[in-house]
């Protein structure tokens, strides 16, 4: 963020492509809530897409502080991971090999990979993460994150087999479902025992990340 944000950096490029009418919106991803609070503060972005998901916001303690300033600074929220249950574990994912070395991202990020490792779904191979395959569950997640306030869209999960079931809820509407909060203790009981797929726990005081 900081060489991003300093002077030379990528958001200089950004705001000039704006400022010339090349590009309408500077938006960016994040997993890092303290990352993304930053990028919102610095009041130079205009979307940010990050993780708001049921299991991780309420047994994780991610996603309360993103909402709250992007409200705070009119930034628009993309909702990341919404379909998803929690992290794989060893009976429900596929263990990803990690090498001895990337030339494409970072030793932190390898060191993140062998110590939390990361799976791909045995029944969904294109998602990391265990999604929901109930279609109504699914559906209460994706509607509780749209009705977060500061939300403004979500990404469906990364498998086509579940986005029939989204698709028939929300298409030819012009307003978002509301939320039936009536849902939320069932919510709370079925994904009590999830491991988050983000969680302010890390040892770097953040989240753990893919």
């Amino acid at each position: 963020v900081d060489e991003i944000l300093g002077k030379g950096g990528a958001m200089e490029t950004f705001q000039k492509a704006k400022e010339d009418g090349k590009i309408k919106a500077i938006g960016f991803s994040a997993h890092s809530e303290a990352m993304a609070v930053r990028m919102i503060e610095s009041g130079l972005v205009d979307t940010c897409m990050f993780p708001i998901n049921f299991a991780a916001y309420h047994y994780g303690g991610i996603g309360k502080l993103v909402l709250e300033a992007a409200i705070e600074y009119g930034v628009g929220v993309i909702a990341l991971k919404a379909g998803a249950r929690g992290r794989l574990t060893n009976i429900t994912g596929n263990a990803v090999n990690v090498p001895d070395s990337f030339h494409h991202i970072p030793e932190w990020k390898r060191q993140e990979m062998i110590h939390f490792p990361v799976r791909t779904s045995k029944t969904h191979p294109t998602c990391w993460y265990e999604p929901e395959d109930d279609p109504e569950e699914l559906n209460r997640l994706i509607l509780w994150s749209l009705n977060q306030p500061g939300v403004t869209a979500v990404l469906p999960p990364g498998s086509l087999d579940l986005l029939d079931g989204i698709s028939s809820m929300l298409r030819g509407r012009s307003t978002v479902p509301l939320f039936d909060q009536a849902d939320m203790k069932h919510m709370l009981d079925r994904y009590k025992d999830i491991v988050p797929i983000f969680h302010n726990r890390s040892e770097s005081g953040t989240k753990v990340s893919t």
